[in-house]
């Protein structure tokens, strides 16, 4: 890995805290609720434990809504394990656990559901009390509150962070 790309990785890293608090997983009592699916079509493997929505789909649960021109969903164990979206754009919209909004974007995205891993390519922005991350590639891990981004060659990677008084950078 070049020095830049490195540069830019650390000092992502070491602003993450800024930017995410301890609470900024997605609200994790939401995860019991149903799941909601509207699209115009749909195709199921219903042994393969996978479905293909098509057409202007919106995917909720609780404060979580996805949406995406084609979403194609995995089960495992007959539980919504995972979400791979396309569109132009993917929108992920959520509330942490203490209320903040969070809203991503990208051209695709892969939801992990149990694992609480998304990962946003293709134009990705992430929106968060007023902070913004934007590449071309990002990873954020939910449930460790762990953010990689860039995707290596000639991407860069673009955050602005908003003035904070002392006590505000905990509670963004």
């Amino acid at each position: 890995m070049n020095r830049p790309v490195v540069k830019i990785l650390l000092a992502t890293l070491l602003l993450a805290p800024l930017w995410l608090t301890p609470q900024a997983h997605a609200a994790s009592a939401d995860r019991k609720l149903p799941l909601s699916i509207e699209a115009d079509r749909k195709h199921t493997d219903y042994k393969g434990g996978e479905a293909t929505y098509e057409g202007r789909v919106i995917i909720t649960q609780g404060q979580l809504t996805l949406t995406a021109d084609k979403a194609t969903i995995h089960l495992r164990d007959g539980q919504f394990d995972r979400a791979i979206l396309e569109g132009r754009p993917v929108i992920y919209q959520d509330r942490d656990d203490a209320g903040q909004p969070i809203r991503g974007e990208a051209r695709r995205m892969d939801y992990q559901a149990l694992d609480e891993i998304i990962t946003l390519s293709g134009q990705a922005r992430i929106e968060r009390a007023g902070d913004t991350l934007a590449s071309e590639r990002i990873v954020y891990h939910l449930k460790n509150e762990v953010v990689d981004a860039g995707a290596g060659g000639s991407d860069r990677v673009r955050m602005t962070l908003q003035p904070r008084s002392a006590g505000e950078g905990k509670k963004p």
